[in-house]
């Protein structure tokens, strides 16, 4: 008798491991990840390290991967996408999210990201993937954007504040070498609007920069030549600088490399940004996307997705930041960051960053912007009366986008 009361007790005990097993919380993933790319040649081992990562945590699921030149990637996406065929993830610029999005061929993804995935990645990111109706189109997985660059040996501490950044540039110009040589072309200046307490417009698009603020960002722009020469959209400022000639100049973290090899690594930083009446100035941040197709069902969607949340993951983006493999900079602050330079630039964009505009507005600003500021540096006009003109541009042009 006790022999069968044990056997039963066995029988019992084996169903709930079974059952245990079954957990649908804990099954592990399924299905197949078809991820296209256009990344280079230097970032592959990255991605490959972290594709293996990925499926030592997942051994089920299968990820397929096809490189395409980055030319020809969005239409080809968004050409198989359209017939129901196409990669289950796709890695892109930022300003195709939207417009995909829109033509219904990536999924919105403010349903499946948690409180612990949007807190995790730095808060300048996710302008990169925000749609003009608030919709999170996708994850942002690398950062680039605009920095204060300082050489060392000519300007020996950072500046907290624009009196101390213009002193320093006073003092350290002398012969060939100027302190500073600040770009102030709208693209590399719009972001110094926080400088004023304003921005250059609202969350669905609409003009905020014809007030105060806006008067004030154009008087701080012109007083960058108070502090060395100023550039619209020039090589010498770079060129000075690579020279070392220059003390400070603003430009995009896609040429620190450069501008390291030409001075030495030892001698470049990535500086905060000044303050400027109390409020900093700030650079622009720009992202590279990963995206979720509609066309991923059941099984693969599942694993599409866990594959994304791995790509943003502090594991994968440590991967990706080794300066000798992808050397992209995190979205995630907490990743180790051993290249100072990387660090410099992760420190601006999470603390000091503003996010680039995506949203198809943006095309409306590019040259009524220009033209507004280029005629008060070069001809004189008045600041209130350059934004009035460009205001009344950028609402038209506005108007034209949205077909009103």
């Amino acid at each position: 008798m006790n022999r069968y009361v044990s056997l039963a007790m066995i029988g019992v005990l084996m169903l709930g491991m079974a059952l245990t097993a079954c957990t649908p919380g804990e099954e592990s993933l399924s299905g197949t990840v078809v991820l296209w790319h256009a990344w280079k040649e230097s970032e592959i081992a990255g991605l490959n390290e972290v594709i293996a990562a990925f499926q030592a945590a997942n051994p089920d699921v299968t990820v397929e991967v096809l490189y395409t030149p980055f030319d020809d990637l969005r239409n080809k996406f968004e050409t198989s996408a359209a017939t129901g065929s196409g990669p289950t993830v796709l890695i892109g610029a930022s300003d195709w999210g939207e417009p995909m999005y829109q033509a219904n061929l990536i999924v919105g993804l403010d349903d499946m990201i948690t409180d612990e995935l949007q807190n995790s990645i730095i808060e300048s990111a996710w302008g990169g993937v925000t749609a003009g109706d608030g919709t999170i189109v996708g994850l942002p997985q690398t950062l680039k954007g605009v920095v204060l660059f300082r050489n060392t040996q000519i300007i020996p501490e950072a500046a907290t504040t624009w009196d101390e950044f213009a002193a320093a540039a006073a003092a350290a110009t002398a012969g060939d070498v100027v302190g500073a040589d600040l770009e102030y072309g709208f693209f590399f200046s719009a972001a110094h609007l926080t400088a004023c307490g304003g921005e250059l417009m609202t969350a669905n698009g609409d003009p905020a920069f014809n007030n105060e603020a806006g008067v004030c960002w154009i008087e701080l722009l012109q007083s960058f030549e108070d502090v060395g020469p100023a550039e619209y959209y020039t090589d010498n400022d770079v060129d000075l600088f690579k020279a070392g000639q220059a003390g400070y100049v603003i430009d995009g973290t896609w040429n620190t490399s450069g501008l390291a090899e030409a001075i030495g690594a030892e001698n470049l930083a990535i500086d905060l940004w000044p303050t400027y009446n109390g409020s900093h100035l700030s650079g622009y941040v720009q992202t590279e996307n990963i995206y979720l197709s509609v066309n991923a069902v059941d099984a693969d969607r599942d694993a599409s997705w866990a594959f994304m949340e791995f790509f943003v993951s502090e594991e994968a983006q440590a991967i990706l930041a080794n300066p000798s493999g992808a050397a992209h900079i995190p979205v995630v602050s907490s990743v180790a960051v051993t290249d100072p330079l990387m660090q410099g630039a992760l420190d601006a964009f999470a603390a000091q960053g503003t996010p680039f505009p995506v949203i198809a507005e943006m095309g409306a600003y590019w040259g009524p912007m220009d033209t507004a500021l280029q005629s008060v540096f070069y001809e004189g006009a008045d600041p209130a009366t350059a934004l009035e003109t460009a205001y009344e541009s950028v609402t038209a042009g506005i108007a034209d986008i949205r077909g009103e």
